[in-house]
C-alpha cells in the first residue's frame, strides 16, 4: 500500500510517500521558520493550504504517480502550530473523503517517542516540545520489550515543573527534545536543559511525517479488526492544550 503522510505541526511543511516495504518513495520538505522562505512563499502568493498541494503535485509528478495510487493517509495532529495543524488536517480529511482512503491521526510527541521503541528493553522517555515562553509540552512514555504505552498524558510546564512531575512519579527517565523553530532558540533551550542537569537527545522534526506514516501502516496492517475506525476522518481533531488539559 502506498501511504501519504503529512506533517505541519512544527517548523516544516513535510509530505512523504511511503511504500509497502516502509521505504520512502518520495518526500518534500519546506522550512517555514526562516525569513528567506517566507519571502519566497510571499512572492509566489502561497498560503499553507496551496503550499501542501504544490508539494504533493511535485512528488507525484516526479514519481509518475497519481492520487488514485495512494491507499491510505497519515496526518500529524499536534500539539504544535495551530494554523499548520488545522490546514494539514483539513486537507487530509478532504483527500480521505474524496478518494475513500483509510486515514490515521498521529500525535507528534507519540511519533517522536516511537522512534526510540527499540532502543532498550525497559525505560521511561519524556518527550519535550516548545510551547510558549519558558513552558514546554511534555509527555512520558514507558517503553518495554518493543512496546510503548503513555505513562503520563500531555501536559505543559517549565523545566522545574517537568522535573517535579518525574520526581512525583518516582521514576528515572530519559529525555528527548522535539526540535526548535531556529538554531538560536535550539541552543538557548539546550543550555536551559544543561543548566537543569538534563541530558537530552535532539529529535529531527523532518522525521515526523515518515514516522507518523509508519505508525499508520502498522495500524492498518496489524489491526485489521479496527480498520473501520481509521476510515472515519470526521473523528480526527487537532491536539491542543488549554487550562483544562489536552483534547
Amino acid at each position: 500500500m502506498l501511504l501519504l503522510s503529512i506533517d505541519t505541526s512544527g517548523s516544516y511543511s513535510c509530505i512523504c510517500l511511503i511504500g509497502e516495504n516502509c521505504d520512502i518513495v518520495a518526500e518534500n520538505n519546506i522550512v517555514l521558520n526562516e525569513k528567506k522562505h517566507f519571502k519566497e512563499l510571499n512572492n509566489e502568493q502561497l498560503i499553507p493550504s496551496t503550499l501542501i498541494f504544490k508539494q504533493l503535485d511535485g512528488i507525484l509528478s516526479g514519481t509518475g504517480l497519481n492520487l488514485t495510487d495512494i491507499g491510505g493517509m497519515a496526518v500529524t495532529l499536534g500539539p504544535g502550530s495551530f494554523t499548520g495543524i488545522r490546514v494539514s488536517l483539513s486537507i487530509a480529511k478532504t483527500l480521505a473523503y474524496s478518494l475513500n482512503l483509510k486515514i490515521s491521526g498521529v500525535e507528534s510527541l507519540y511519533a517522536c517517542a516511537y522512534s526510540f521503541i527499540n532502543k532498550s528493553n525497559n525505560f521511561y522517555l519524556t518527550v519535550i516540545k516548545e510551547f510558549i515562553k519558558d513552558k514546554f509540552y511534555f509527555e512520558i512514555y514507558k517503553i518495554e520489550n518493543g512496546t510503548m504505552t503513555k505513562f503520563k498524558n500531555l501536559d505543559t510546564g517549565n523545566i522545574n515543573e517537568i522535573i517535579c512531575s518525574i520526581v512525583q512519579l518516582n521514576i528515572k527517565s530519559d529525555f528527548v527534545f522535539l526540535g526548535s523553530y531556529n538554531k538560536y532558540k535550539l541552543n538557548e533551550n539546550l543550555q536551559l536543559f544543561n543548566n537543569s542537569g538534563i541530558k537530552i537527545d535532539i529529535f529531527d522534526n523532518l522525521r515526523l511525517a515518515y514516522l507518523s506514516g509508519i505508525i499508520a501502516i502498522n495500524k492498518f496492517v496489524n489491526n485489521k479488526q479496527e480498520q473501520s475506525a481509521f476510515q472515519d476522518a470526521a473523528g480526527l481533531s487537532p491536539v491542543y492544550v488549554y487550562n483544562s488539559g489536552a483534547f
